[in-house]
């Protein structure tokens, strides 16, 4: 039997690219724009077989997800100091002078991981998706295009063990206002 397509999944198809917000609703929160071409999200789970005699391939029930890796990478047209400080996690910004300079080896404070980053899509129907990853931290992308900076964000699990690195949810309202400011 053919399926089509009924009414409701036309009214969740994704319209737009996408904003991308970092510490959304903290005090220090940065919508990462403008953008070219949006963001893009990958989750890739670490999937281990079980291998037993007889195994004639990949079996339903014999498999485990042993973890879970996220990305999001973003080409951003923006090059402000706050930005730039966001793709380089050793770097050091003066609060009064902004200048950017290189800070010290070691090991990363958890200060320096993005606490959330969320890409705000809309869909058809005028509602909203929502993802959240956790303590994302760039890790290094090489420039695509003249006038981009490119970041890959890579979200981290917390020494806690329930920590998690990602929530979807569906939203009726933007968390966010995007409009003209100033005059």
């Amino acid at each position: 039997m053919l399926r089509v397509f009924t009414e409701n999944d036309v009214k969740k198809i994704q319209i737009d690219e996408g904003i991308v917000v970092l510490n959304l609703g903290q005090e220090n929160e940065m919508i990462i724009g403008p953008t070219r071409g949006g963001a893009e999200m990958t989750i890739t789970p670490e999937i281990r077989d079980i291998e037993f005699d007889g195994r004639r391939g990949k079996t339903a029930g014999m498999q485990v997800i042993d973890g879970e890796d996220a990305t999001i990478k973003v080409a951003s047209l923006c090059c402000s100091q706050e930005l730039l400080q966001k793709g380089l996690p050793n770097s050091v910004i003066d609060p009064e002078t902004k200048v950017i300079t290189q800070g010290n080896f070691g090991v990363i404070s958890k200060e320096k991981y993005l606490k959330t980053i969320d890409i705000i899509t809309q869909m058809l129907d005028g509602t909203y998706k929502i993802l959240t990853f956790n303590y994302g931290l760039h890790e290094g992308a090489a420039p695509k295009a003249e006038n981009e900076h490119n970041l890959e964000i890579i979200p981290h699990y917390t020494i806690d063990d329930s920590s998690k690195l990602y929530a979807i949810k569906d939203s009726e309202t933007c968390p966010i206002t995007v409009g003209q400011t100033g005059e």
